[in-house]
């Protein structure tokens, strides 16, 4: 049977977020309504889907605006998640679930999903599917819990780092945004050889005004002055490190260790369960400090669907040659 798909607006994508909260900050309505303020192309666009027995299904998305007027939802864009939703934030019966995104795929000329990795439901067959990767502790059992699955030589290195006098510490956001990019600008610059960051600031300030009581903004600092940071972002069941960026010439001090050290405590307190590291792009130093502080890294697919008159004109795209 076909499923019927509409448009929430924001106000009612706002009064579901209240009763049933996603389990990831990318899949709530903050994080699309910062995507859509900063970039003109993009579009809020959630989806309710009347399921038989007139209960309901929703899946937080973003319109991407084609040149040629091209029906293109993806979920969530700049490695975001998405997530199917119930109202009352209830799992959907894993065949209903695969029924709804059968059906969504079919509701565009591109539809792209990354669905939350942690409960994704059972996958339809698509045409597109791309592997991908995240690293993720479950801190789920308390503090002591969560810090246990530190590796010792990490927890020594954060200890280290107290010892010589740095300190990790949640700022306000209006405040530390500005000191945080300024890391995150000469890390880029200095350590990883780009021009910018990949993350724009006038985006970064959106989602932390937004994001309200779900966005935290972290400091260490060494002698008042500010080294590293990075940006956390709460959903239900997942804290999700976003973005991180420390001091170049100030490794010894060990801020990353201190920074990973504080926010895990501070998010087994806040009951999640996920501490969610994202991509490691294959960089086997990074998965090594990951998995250091008990990050376990998991596979999954990002899935879509391209309608054949879509694929046609894309194909044909890359045969002309674009012009000098």
């Amino acid at each position: 049977m076909k499923l019927r798909f509409e448009r929430l607006s924001t106000e009612e994508w706002l009064a579901l977020d209240r009763t049933a909260q996603a389990p990831t900050f990318f899949a709530k309505p903050a994080w699309a309504m910062a995507i859509g303020r900063i970039f003109p192309d993009l579009t809020p666009w959630p989806l309710r889907c009347q399921l038989d027995g007139g209960s309901e299904a929703f899946v937080p998305l973003v319109s991407v605006r084609g040149r040629l007027g091209w029906k293109i939802l993806h979920g969530m864009p700049f490695d975001g998640y998405t997530a199917l939703l119930t109202p009352k934030g209830e799992e959907l019966a894993a065949d209903v679930a695969t029924g709804v995104l059968e059906e969504l795929m079919l509701f565009g000329d591109e539809v792209l999903l990354n669905l939350w990795p942690f409960g994704a439901p059972r996958l339809p067959a698509t045409d597109v599917r791309i592997a991908a990767e995240t690293s993720a502790i479950d801190i789920s059992g308390g503090v002591e819990a969560a810090l246990s699955r530190i590796a010792p030589k990490s927890r020594r290195m954060a200890g280290q780092a107290q010892r010589k006098g740095a300190s990790c510490s949640l700022e306000p956001c209006a405040e530390a945004v500005p000191l945080y990019y300024a890391l995150l600008q000469e890390a880029a610059t200095q350590r990883w050889h780009r021009e910018a960051p990949t993350i724009r600031e006038d985006f970064l300030r959106e989602v932390c005004a937004l994001g309200g009581a779900d966005v935290e903004t972290w400091i260490v600092r060494y002698e008042g002055a500010a080294i590293a940071g990075g940006v956390a972002l709460y959903g239900s069941q997942e804290v999700s490190l976003w973005t991180t960026a420390s001091k170049p010439g100030l490794e010894i001090l060990r801020p990353h260790n201190l920074l990973h050290a504080t926010i895990i405590e501070h998010a087994a307190r806040r009951g999640v369960r996920w501490y969610n590291l994202n991509s490691s792009s294959n960089l086997e130093g990074v998965l090594r400090f990951k998995r250091a502080f008990g990050a376990t890294t998991i596979p999954y697919d990002i899935v879509g669907h391209r309608s054949g008159r879509f694929k046609a004109v894309q194909a044909l795209r890359r045969l002309v040659p674009k012009r000098a």
